[in-house]
């Protein structure tokens, strides 16, 4: 056994995870809802003229940025992610945009969200008109909608991006109450990661599975391993996408949000620490 697969070991004990006893699951997690478009109910009349009413998928809808990500750039990532809520493309231009989505996506307080929002005029230093695109607009279950520039902190000071922000402010109303800048220090790696997999927990969620993981934690007080849980369950897969449902409710919350779940492998019951 070489230093790596120690490691793994010890990582696996630790977490709870016991590969000699791996329980066989599913091939497939069964979603309440289709995980790619939606299906939606078309009535009509049949050639006989008797009523008709059937399911019909519709693919996911476009995004509805004001522009397309470019189809080529050198050093950047590019591409679409899918909203859960709205079945709708969210476009993004670099990892630190994909990461700002995700983890916008993964907030139970946003309830809509914007790629490439239409853009906001403002007078630059000379008082020229110029106009600037946020790269999303969140709106919150407040009501509230909040514009966020993404941009790494190396490139703060040479594009301008402060002072771009610091004069559209006075000019957000009736398109944000606040605007901010984010840069990889707010979207982290491990942030962005457990994201991503609460948006692909949203996509596949069971309701069912839910259910039967919180009535299990319901009375479960302090810090528990997340692992040492879902291996009490017949299928791993379901209860760990329950699992990361229930985080994005609100029920759970990481012990350690600011680390990959892999790494630390710990919740609690939001309920029982308040």
């Amino acid at each position: 056994m070489n230093a790596k697969q120690i490691l793994r070991f010890m990582k696996d004990r630790e977490a709870g995870i016991d590969r000699d006893n791996i329980k066989t699951a599913r091939e497939h997690l069964v979603a309440d809802e289709i995980s790619s478009g939606r299906d939606v109910i078309v009535e009509g009349v049949d050639e006989d003229g008797q009523p008709l009413v059937y399911k019909k998928w519709v693919p996911t809808k476009k995004s509805t940025g004001t522009r397309k990500p470019a189809e080529r750039t050198k050093g950047h990532s590019r591409g679409y992610i899918v909203d859960p809520a709205s079945k709708r493309a969210i476009g993004f231009e670099s990892t630190h945009e994909m990461r700002c989505a995700m983890m916008l996506l993964a907030n139970k307080d946003v309830v809509h969200l914007e790629d490439q929002p239409p853009a906001v005029h403002y007078p630059d230093s000379e008082g020229v008109c110029r106009k600037h695109t946020f790269d999303y607009r969140a709106t919150l279950t407040d009501g509230r909608r909040v514009a966020i520039a993404v941009k790494p902190s190396h490139l703060l000071a040479k594009s301008g991006i402060r002072e771009i922000i610091a004069r559209v402010k006075p000019n957000l109303h009736g398109f944000a109450d606040q605007a901010l800048i984010l840069t990889e220090r707010n979207l982290t790696i491990a942030r962005g990661d457990n994201a991503e997999h609460i948006v692909h927990a949203r996509r596949h969620r069971n309701e069912a599975d839910c259910k039967e993981l919180r009535a299990f934690l319901e009375d479960v007080p302090g810090i528990f391993r997340i692992y040492e849980v879902v291996n009490r369950f017949p299928d791993f897969a379901a209860a760990m996408n329950a699992m990361w449902c229930l985080i994005y409710d609100g029920f759970l919350k990481l012990t350690y949000p600011d680390r990959t779940l892999r790494d630390a492998p710990y919740a609690y019951v939001v309920h029982l620490r308040n």
